[in-house]
Formats: C-alpha cells, structure tokens, sequence
C-alpha cells in the first residue's frame, strides 16, 4: 500500500474556489469567517446611517 502525499489547505486553495473547497468537504464555512471583517460592515453600517441622518450642507463644505 503507498501512502498518499498529504496536500495543504493552501495548494488546495491556489486550484479551487471557496465554493468548490466547501463542497468538496475540505473545509467548513467558517473556515472563511473573519470575525473583524464582520465588525467591520457592522460599524460601516453604522457610519452610513449617521451620515444620511446628519447630511453636509453645501456652504459647510470645502472646495478642493
């Protein structure tokens, strides 16, 4: 019996798309999470809002 050469999740990835690595069963969906990209939309988000509730009137801004 030969032993197969293990293969990493990084040669894996440079071949195959985050879809097809999660079917594939090689990893799971939160192989891919990233909790301070998350915090990241949550506080854009955030900025978003105040910016549309506090709008810049035009004689407030400066010209470039």
């Amino acid at each position: 019996m030969t032993e197969q050469p293990e293969i990493s999740i990084t040669e894996l990835s440079y071949g195959m798309t985050s879809e097809e690595l999660i079917t594939e069963g090689y990893v799971d969906t939160d192989y891919f999470y990233d909790p301070a990209e998350e915090e990241w939309k949550i506080e854009l988000e955030k900025m978003e809002e105040a910016a549309k509730n506090n709008p810049i009137f035009d004689e407030e801004c400066i010209p470039f």
